[in-house]
């Protein structure tokens, strides 16, 4: 079996990279606002609940790989990780596809320490680095989607520069990962498109109609461009479309994560989103999250997979 490679966000999950908090978090504590932190947390409980989805990551029989585990036996790094009360988020570092990781830099910028932390625990797994974002280009993990089809979903917001999703764009066609790149051009509020859309197995699309139809979504080959309704796409490709709410939006209901062709790991609540989820053959395993949504993410944001097969 390979060691990593995605793509797309429904295949069964095999590693996950997490990272498991300590008292980094007490920083986001004493500055909430400049963290993206809703409010304060309750360290210990956000701790232990953080510490529930990697049971039940590891009861699925997905390989957990802890960023803390795989730096700190390097002094310079561990005190790095001691100032990054984000790093919980661990999908917006970075993203892995079959050509290796692409290496972020953070919009927000107090979570730019982040980074060098993420491309040593790629090296400590043997993950290597296809592409690495460099100034003034911007973009975050959360943002980007690989979906099946070979196609590629990346978000433009005020975290996102436009230079950045150009080089990831021409990199995965470079490297032969997608046919397609979409763009979606999310409303000025919007951070992450894990928020409004997400990919189900079985051709499953978790999506927020509003904020996907705000503006045309740009869509590129290696020839072609042209402008189309990101909605209206997928319901043209097939897609099995599972709405949300402006209320279901706010308590993530999108913000799933796949661990295998019938199971996906969620949040405790949004008991219609997970009946509609059961109801199409997907198993959904909920934990606690009072305390981590807290640090405004999801399931999704605290995961960044590894090895999908």
């Amino acid at each position: 079996m390979p060691r990593f490679g995605i793509t797309h966000e429904s295949g069964v999950l095999r590693r996950v990279l997490v990272h498991h908090p300590g008292r980094e978090l007490e920083l986001a504590n004493r500055d909430p606002e400049k963290h993206h932190f809703d409010q304060p947390v309750d360290v210990d409980r956000f701790i232990a609940e953080h510490r529930r989805l990697m049971d039940a990551l590891a009861e699925a029989m997905v390989e957990v790989l802890d960023v803390g585990a795989l730096v700190g036996g390097d002094p310079r790094m561990a005190k790095q990780v001691a100032r990054c009360p984000n790093l919980v988020f661990t999908r917006d570092s970075s993203v892995v596809t079959d050509a290796g990781a692409i290496l972020m830099r953070m919009g927000l910028a107090s979570r730019r320490l982040e980074t060098p932390i993420i491309k040593a625990a790629h090296e400590a797994i043997g993950v290597p680095v296809g592409l690495e974002l460099t100034g003034p280009m911007t973009f975050e993990g959360g943002g980007f989607a690989l979906i099946e089809g070979r196609v590629a979903v990346a978000g433009l917001c005020s975290r996102t520069t436009r230079d950045a999703l150009e080089a990831i764009r021409d990199f995965l066609f470079e490297k032969d990962v997608v046919d397609t790149f979409v763009i979606l051009n999310l409303p000025p509020d919007d951070i992450h498109i894990d928020g409004d859309f997400a990919e189900l197995p079985g051709r499953i699309a978790l999506v927020h109609i509003a904020t996907l139809e705000h503006a045309p979504a740009e869509f590129y080959t290696r020839s072609e461009a042209w402008r189309a309704s990101f909605v209206g796409w997928l319901r043209e490709e097939g897609w099995d479309l599972l709405e949300i709410t402006n209320r279901e939006r706010r308590d993530m209901a999108a913000n799933f994560l796949t661990v295998d062709r019938d199971l996906a790991i969620h949040y405790e609540g949004n008991p219609r989103v997970m009946r509609e989820a059961r109801d199409r053959g997907i198993e959904v395993v909920q934990i606690p999250g009072d305390e981590l949504r807290k640090g405004n993410g999801g399931v999704h944001c605290m995961t960044c997979p590894i090895l999908r097969t």
